[in-house]
């Protein structure tokens, strides 16, 4: 089985056609990744980024949802702060509508100051802003007239899922964690602290909901890639894994145990960190075997398509029996 994750990233500068073939490139591999043991694609949020990281998540999602029948889509996360509540109601409903129930969103709180700029958001009150404008759009799920903010509201039509898109709540500190719980979200953890877990459950205790899970990812977590020859394949990946991990570092100086995040400077530094992982054919098949899960970033840092296409097929194959894709 396999994921992939799309952040659009493209060295600055890039022309608008090479972007435009980077985002056709996405949506393709999303409907061939349906047919070839993809069981998740997720698209990410940035904004402001001299990369042209993705800053508008919903419209690729209405993207992949047009293209595909089965997959599941995951925006991660979803910057909610930076909407209007009751206009990122309307459009979830309509895209988990498109889509028959398949998108969901993992909430981020955000961390960038000039994002906050950007959109006029004071992050001194970051925290009580995106709990109620998460309970506005709850509310606002139900189809039913309310007020907010004084106006009188109702959003529709109601999304295609009871009660609205599944919704979960990411983040790499415990108050992240009590604020899942708090809301009656899953919470989705950045990086493997068991604590996290421990303080989502106790501030489930305390507000009297009924908790609905907290995921913390292995200690290992990493990017994969597979190719017959790993060497060659860090050669050739190596420096648009490094665009990519250099404007994390840059972001989240003094954060550590993110698998993302790294100081790695060269492509030696990058392999040793444990960001990202090359496999053989072999390797990858016994890694899936196992249990585990192959998290591909096929276009990372802006990587070609026609470079990256192979890599994403021999990922498949590795993963197939008798012919068929594995699912």
């Amino acid at each position: 089985m396999l994921t992939m994750r799309f952040a659009m990233r493209q060295a600055p500068g890039a022309p608008a056609s090479a972007r435009a073939d980077l985002y056709a490139a996405a949506t393709e591999m999303a409907r061939w990744g349906e047919d070839h043991g993809c069981i998740s694609v997720v698209v990410s949020e940035h904004h402001a980024a001299d990369d042209g990281y993705l800053p508008s998540p919903l419209v690729l999602a209405s993207s992949f949802a047009a293209v595909t029948e089965r997959t599941p889509i995951m925006v991660a996360a979803l910057l909610v702060l930076f909407y209007d509540p009751i206009r990122l109601a309307e459009d979830l409903a309509v895209l988990d509508t498109i889509s028959r129930g398949r998108v969901a969103c993992t909430v981020g709180l955000g961390y960038r100051p000039e994002e906050f700029e950007q959109f006029g958001v004071d992050m001194r009150t970051r925290g009580t802003t995106i709990e109620r404008a998460i309970r506005t759009m709850q509310q606002a799920w139900t189809g039913e007239p309310f007020t907010h903010d004084g106006r009188r509201v109702r959003v529709m039509p109601p999304p295609y899922t009871p009660g609205g898109p599944a919704l979960l709540y990411g983040g790499g500190t415990p108050a992240a964690a009590r604020r899942a719980a708090r809301l009656g979200v899953a919470f989705l953890a950045e990086k493997h602290d068991p604590e996290l877990e421990r303080a989502y459950d106790e501030e489930a205790a305390r507000a009297g909901v009924t908790p609905v899970g907290c995921m913390i990812p292995p200690a290992d977590s990493t990017t994969h890639f597979v190719a017959d020859d790993p060497e060659r394949a860090w050669a050739e990946l190596g420096p648009s894994m490094l665009n990519d991990t250099r404007a994390y570092a840059k972001w989240n100086e003094g954060r550590s145990g993110v698998a993302m995040i790294t100081s790695a400077e060269t492509i030696d530094e990058l392999r040793a960190s444990g960001a990202f992982t090359i496999l053989t054919p072999d390797e990858a098949a016994a890694h899936v075997g196992a249990g585990g899960m192959l998290m591909l970033q096929p276009l990372v840092g802006g990587l070609a398509p026609d470079i990256a296409w192979p890599y994403l097929e021999l990922a498949a194959r590795s993963l197939a029996v008798d012919g068929t894709p594995a699912r």
